[in-house]
């Protein structure tokens, strides 16, 4: 397993991914361009407070071709969506200690893009982490959360 944050751990992500004909049958058709951004809160150890980590994430019909890391915010233009929110939800999120839905709902982890498309594919999201939770893809080198 690689460590988090890792170009091991950012390709284990994309053949877990990809791996899943059943998942990526339901992704809708086309190209779909990701931004997420992790804001250090002081609770992860991973990203260090006032500071951020960007990951952009490329997706046509329905494969993973892109998971990494960027070197600062990613521009929205071309953008589908962009999540933002603490570093520790995003980490509960990869732990399978938080739901992912829930988070966005309750807006702890802020969403722009279109709404009601991401509604339509709410339960491809609860699957998808559901996959990933299963798998063990990760080493939390620095500790799990909830961080004990």
């Amino acid at each position: 397993m690689p460590d988090i944050y890792s170009d091991g751990w950012y390709q284990a992500i994309i053949e877990l991914a990809n791996s899943r004909d059943d998942l990526s049958s339901r992704v809708p058709a086309g190209e779909w361009r990701v931004a997420i951004e992790l804001e250090g809160d002081g609770l992860s150890p991973y990203v260090p407070p006032g500071t951020t980590r960007y990951w952009f994430i490329r997706l046509v019909d329905g494969k993973m071709l892109e998971f990494r890391e960027a070197p600062g915010k990613i521009p929205g233009q071309g953008l589908q969506y962009r999540f933002i929110g603490p570093a520790h939800v995003f980490e509960g999120v990869a732990a399978g200690v938080l739901d992912p839905v829930e988070v966005g709902l309750n807006g702890t982890i802020t969403v722009r893009g279109d709404m009601r498309l991401l509604m339509q594919h709410a339960e491809l999201t609860n699957v998808i982490f559901e996959v990933y939770a299963h798998n063990n893809v990760t080493e939390w080198s620095a500790g799990k959360p909830p961080y004990k």
